[in-house]
């Protein structure tokens, strides 16, 4: 049975002690988990000196269990990860970490594995195989790179960060994020809290105390969306639309008025907001002084602004993040539109012609971060990539990379914008029919860089469908 083998080198602006700790923080694991292949964690019982973990992934409809026990570890110079048992034959991955100079240094993985079945298995999966790692590793040096750079930016002591909404998408990804960072997270959870956790109650109005917390990022709302299988939408019922509203005022005007109260409140206070703000504007550029719309959506972002006005009367440093339609593969538009498409559909809606501004799930917690560390931003923030796209364009440039030169078949059959309004009712202005085209050059001129610019390296990074001159 032939051993296969992969390597990887990775080049980081970091010190190598740095980089190693990245990696033994907690959070790691979930920071490279690319989310074309998600994958959930059954049991964890100790870390990269000498733990063990175990996985539960999906093989197409199958689900499996993958056990794995880390050994060989030196710090700062490697460790290694090794299958119990899991799908492979075998499977052995080295970690090694080396120093270039003072400010700069080299990882380096490298995986000796053999595929079940033998003579058989290389035949038929071998090459499957080594397209996923070849993906998967493409999508861990981006991020590894990426978030040390955001890190090293922040010089300061290790935060102290508050956070409601931590079990969502953006949620999950901030935490491990500022875990890797070497600052503590605790989320703010309705019902008993477990160890690590705080607690608070919409309901009766109270909740845990954050006297001498640093940073609160306040993300929990309702979902706008909820779609059947991740693929079909649903209209908004009258009972949906008074929980959108009023998770989201009730629970940031709680916080709000919580820390003000407090002779020690933490030092700033993030609140996820959205580019519903403006509503449908057609082919205008908006900037953060522009007026809300007047549609309901419009209206419930004004009011969930409007609440966090007891922190601002305090003295608290306040960002409204308006974030754009937020693009993974495990949620939102890119979520149902891209299921859609792997079924051969990606059509324009409505003639394709609407302004669709977009951010990467990544770029949204780096702007958190961002917002956390940059003093002198407070107020309403756009979160958008600066190259919003037409719909048209966007449905065009997903089908492209799912199903590359026949993505073109995709489209030939348009979406009357009548019929899916018809369908969603109001939900479908927000989810498809709106024209919102932001301007960033605030966050921008505040000295953020955004990772994703453009939608085609977007869609790449989150889908596993890098080009192969890309992959390296």
């Amino acid at each position: 049975m032939a051993t296969s083998n992969f390597k990887s080198e990775l080049e980081v602006p970091v010190p190598v002690d740095q980089l190693f700790s990245w990696h033994e923080n907690p959070g790691a694991f979930e920071r490279l988990t690319p989310p074309f292949d998600p994958v959930t964690i059954k049991k964890r019982k100790g870390g990269i000196d000498g733990g063990e973990v175990h996985i539960q992934m999906n093989l197409g409809p199958v689900p499996l269990t993958w056990v794995a026990k880390h050994h060989d570890y030196i710090k700062n110079k490697q460790f290694l990860d090794e299958q119990v048992s899991g799908p492979f034959a075998s499977w052995e991955h080295q970690h090694l970490f080396e120093k270039i100079d003072s400010k700069s240094s080299k990882l380096i993985d490298e995986i000796d594995y053999k595929l079940p079945f033998g003579t058989l298995g290389n035949v038929f999966g071998g090459a499957f195989t080594r397209q996923k790692i070849d993906q998967m590793f493409a999508y861990r040096r981006n991020i590894t790179k990426n978030d040390l750079i955001s890190q090293s930016k922040y010089k300061g002591k290790s935060l102290d960060v508050v956070m409601t909404g931590g079990s969502g998408l953006i949620g999950t990804q901030l935490k491990a994020f500022l875990n890797t960072a070497g600052h503590s997270v605790e989320n703010i959870v309705r019902g008993r809290p477990q160890k690590g956790e705080l607690s608070w109650n919409l309901d009766n109005k109270t909740m845990s105390n954050l006297s001498g917390k640093d940073v609160v990022v306040h993300l929990a709302g309702e979902p706008i969306s909820k779609p059947l299988g991740g693929m079909i939408p649903l209209p908004w019922t009258k009972w949906k639309r008074k929980e959108i509203l009023e998770s989201r005022v009730n629970g940031t005007k709680l916080i709000s008025e919580h820390i003000a109260s407090l002779n020690n409140p933490p030092k700033v206070l993030v609140c996820a907001s959205a580019i519903g703000y403006y509503g449908d504007r057609g082919e205008d550029l908006l900037s953060e002084d522009e007026d809300n719309g007047n549609d309901y959506f419009s209206h419930v972002v004004k009011e969930w602004e409007k609440a966090a006005q007891p922190a601002i009367d305090a003295g608290i440093r306040v960002v409204f993040l308006r974030i754009a339609p937020v693009m993974s593969p495990l949620g939102g538009a890119l979520q149902v539109l891209g299921n859609a498409a792997k079924l051969g559909s990606s059509p324009p809606v409505a003639g394709g012609k609407q302004w669709w501004s977009w951010v990467s799930v990544d770029d949204v917690v780096d702007a958190i971060h961002h917002s956390i560390i940059t003093e002198s931003l407070s107020g309403p923030v756009n979160v958008a990539s600066p190259n919003p796209v037409r719909q048209g364009e966007w449905a065009s440039i997903l089908a492209k990379v799912i199903w590359g030169r026949f993505g073109k078949l995709t489209g030939l059959i348009p979406v009357p914008g009548f019929a899916l309004k018809a369908i969603l009712g109001e939900f479908g202005d927000v989810l498809a029919l709106s024209s919102i085209k932001v301007d960033s050059s605030k966050l921008i001129d505040s000295g953020y860089k955004f990772r994703f610019n453009h939608l085609e390296d977007c869609f790449r990074h989150l889908l596993g469908k890098r080009t192969e001159e890309n992959l390296q």
